[in-house]
């Protein structure tokens, strides 16, 4: 039997903690969160009825702004917690490029209008490719909880999403926006795992 196995079935604290980030059980703030991934693939069908895709925009918004909002209400402990740092902004990001895919294909977007939009999403795929292809960082357990800079992006590429269902002039200023807020919500992201390597190799840990 090895240590974290003993300590598991002795220590009530790390019976806990080990629960709340194996437990395969999703509690209201996940179902909230995947919530979001039919959603987008209701969207993209609907786009070229804008009435009806706004709804879908307003549904997901709802459950974003849900999902977060239970999850800080929640006694710790719970299993929400191992879940939802990584599940609710893997489905906002699924949510986000359904919603362009869906515009793409029945508004006709210009691409500088519509690729900036999605700057956040392919900064944090170089990210994550650097994190899985440095061998020193592969071991660390990154936290992917979301920041006010990445809700902010959200919200950002909501209102974006909106202006273009409607053509509306202001959507190529909202774009840029998008693409400003998504760079500074990967650096962010970037000092995030730089601050977590960091405090591993000063600990001795790497």
């Amino acid at each position: 039997m090895d240590l974290i196995t003993r300590m598991t079935k002795t220590d009530p604290l790390a019976r806990r903690l080990q629960g709340r980030y194996t437990s395969p059980n999703l509690n209201l703030p996940d179902w909230l969160s995947l919530v979001r991934v039919p959603l987008g693939v209701a969207f993209v069908p609907l786009a070229g009825r804008p009435i009806a895709a706004l709804a879908v925009l307003a549904l997901a918004a709802v459950s974003d702004m849900l999902d977060g909002w239970l999850a800080r209400r929640q006694p710790p402990g719970l299993t929400w917690v191992g879940w939802g740092e990584w599940l609710d902004p893997i489905c906002d990001k699924f949510f986000i490029i359904a919603v362009m895919v869906g515009l793409y294909l029945s508004q006709h977007p210009s691409l500088k209008t519509l690729l900036p939009i999605l700057t956040r999403e392919a900064a944090i795929l170089v990210l994550f490719l650097i994190y899985r292809l440095v061998p020193s960082l592969r071991s660390i357990r990154y936290d992917y909880r979301a920041n006010a800079l990445g809700k902010a992006t959200t919200a950002a590429q909501f209102l974006v999403a909106a202006a273009l269902l409607f053509a509306h002039p202001a959507a190529k200023y909202l774009a840029a926006l998008c693409a400003l807020l998504g760079l500074l919500c990967a650096g962010v992201y970037a000092w995030r795992g730089h601050a977590m390597a960091h405090r591993r190799r000063v600990e001795g840990g790497g």
